[in-house]
């Protein structure tokens, strides 16, 4: 007997041997995989940050089918809650915990269990907090060292330990993986040299922006995935399902020289966003778009929409509803930089298309999405080239403020000025806007407002310059229009101002208004201008 339990003992551990060296991950020490391939998800590791509550976190990995496995969380030694499940066929197991308050650290023990023979992996210092997934391109990518400010920046993390970041590396596939291939940066504490590794490298200067200002405010922990890469457009990040939704065609429509990175369909989704959707998410920011403005540009109003319902879906099914249905998703309106005459209308395009057109979020088509304008913070002599505006502590500070009002429900202006009424003073040769906010006049253009001058089914595009001006009321003078106006628009160059100087802001929280473009309703058909007369 005790023999025939040995041969068998000594068979399951050959197979369960062979089962590692088959799916096995190689970046784990040994507390975090078992030598039989009982392991963790890639992404479940010493420093992570669990999703706290309402939701419940989900923990997952691989086993051996049939075998039980128990998952323990602990405090200070001493178990709190434990829950069981049995491995599948497909050698995968998962369990959700109980939602957790805030707070930390805690270990993590999964036991498996088949028959006499036991395996146990342990992750130490875990806390619950917020977790925000980051993706993008090289605005993304860009790391601390390379924004204004690096060394201050770099030196500043003693206070923030419990903001933990987590970087995906640069992996493309032709088929949706169920795990990470490999991380760049595990889950870790940030220190100067994490985030600071390189240029384009490692850790978002964004994403860690952005959660040091979150932290700031909430005074929890917060855990940051990156997840980027330079170049890429965003048929890359998106599901095959999103992009025959909107007809996107198998080649791009023109070509593109922002775009240097994997262009092909969904191979990024497939390899660096798909594999985390088991994990329960607070949120996500996004900043993309430069490598879309020659390529697919008029379909970018369907495939970012669709891209954020669809991540939003596939995120809340992976796990087992616990991430929100619709969890917040923000986004930066792309900035400004020095191009060629191709590009001179593709960028605004870009910016109106990030919001479906709506020119503003949420909106109809992006419900509970926030957007961060960056129309204003150009940067003409970034080493990197202009399209990589050093200025990223704005950019995640205008993020920061769209998530407290969005996914934390603060009161508070996280949106810059846009026009409710746009109307035309009959033979004044004026065009009042009336604003939903107060707005402040940093300076006079005569060029960043055009009128659509129409005659006989010809449209030409005509500066309008600002006029009189009160706290919510803006006039245009549009004398130059001796025919009918028929639209209006605002910012729709590839570089509307210098830094930080556009004409128009909310009066206090130094927002811009963002790029718009809208129809004329209300000339009269027999409308002339005084100049006209």
């Amino acid at each position: 007997m005790i023999a025939s339990e040995f041969v068998l003992g000594l068979v399951l551990r050959l197979f369960l041997q062979a089962h590692v060296s088959a799916g096995g991950f190689g970046l784990f020490s040994s507390d975090k995989v078992g030598y039989v391939g009982f392991r963790f998800a890639s992404y479940i590791d010493d420093y992570m940050v669990l999703q706290r509550e309402p939701a419940g976190a989900v923990i997952w990995g691989y086993g051996t089918p049939r075998a039980t496995v128990t998952v323990t969380l602990c405090r200070d030694q001493e178990p709190i809650m434990k829950k069981g499940t049995r491995v599948k066929d497909s050698n995968t197991w998962t369990v959700v915990l109980d939602p957790m308050k805030p707070g930390g650290p805690y270990e993590v023990m999964a036991q498996q269990t088949l028959g006499r023979i036991n395996f146990t992996l342990r992750v130490h210092d875990v806390l619950f907090g917020d977790v925000w997934l980051c993706s993008g391109q090289s605005n993304m990518k860009m790391t601390v060292s390379q924004v204004f400010n690096a060394t201050g920046e770099l030196s500043n993390t003693a206070a923030y330990q419990s903001v933990r970041i987590l970087s995906v590396s640069s992996t493309q596939a032709q088929q949706e993986l169920e795990d990470l291939a490999k991380v760049d940066l595990r889950w870790s504490k940030p220190t100067s040299k994490n985030l600071g590794h390189g240029n384009f490298t490692y850790m978002s200067a964004v994403c860690w922006l952005f959660g040091r200002f979150l932290y700031d405010t909430l005074r929890y922990p917060v855990g940051l995935l990156s997840s980027s890469w330079s170049g890429t457009p965003i048929e890359a990040w998106s599901s095959r399902r999103s992009l025959e939704a909107c007809g996107v065609p198998r080649s791009g429509s023109m070509p593109s020289d922002l775009k240097i990175g994997p262009s092909a369909h969904s191979v990024l989704w497939n390899a660096m966003i798909h594999p985390l959707r088991n994990m329960t998410l607070k949120g996500v920011i996004w900043y993309q778009g430069e490598s879309n403005v020659n390529f697919n540009r008029d379909l970018y109003n369907c495939t970012f929409p669709l891209l954020i319902d669809d991540w939003r879906q596939t995120f809340h099914d992976g796990s087992q509803g616990q991430t929100e249905r619709l969890f917040p998703f923000g986004f930066v309106q792309l900035s400004s930089y020095l191009s060629g005459e191709a590009l001179h209308d593709g960028l605004p395009q870009i910016r109106w298309h990030q919001t479906a057109d709506f020119g503003y979020v949420p909106n109809q088509r992006m419900p509970n999405t926030f957007m961060a304008a960056a129309v204003d913070l150009c940067d003409r002599n970034s080493p990197f080239g202009s399209i990589h505006p050093r200025d990223k502590q704005t950019v995640a500070y205008r993020l920061h403020l769209g998530a407290r009002a969005l996914a934390y429900g603060e009161k508070l202006i996280f949106q810059g000025p846009l026009p409710q009424k746009i109307e035309l003073l009959a033979d004044t040769g004026l065009l009042n806007l009336t604003y939903s906010q107060p707005i402040e006049v940093q300076r006079r253009d005569d060029k960043i407002f055009e009128v659509s001058c129409c005659s006989d089914h010809q449209c030409t595009w005509l500066p309008a310059p600002m006029d009189t001006f009160s706290t919510q009321t803006l006039a245009l003078n549009i004398t130059s229009c001796h025919d009918t106006p028929a639209a209006l628009r605002y910012a729709w160059t590839p570089w509307p101002c210098e830094y930080k100087q556009c004409p128009l802001y909310h009066l206090t929280s130094t927002l811009p208004a963002p790029p718009f473009i809208a129809p004329i309703t209300n000339p009269s058909p027999g409308y002339h201008s005084r100049t006209a007369k």
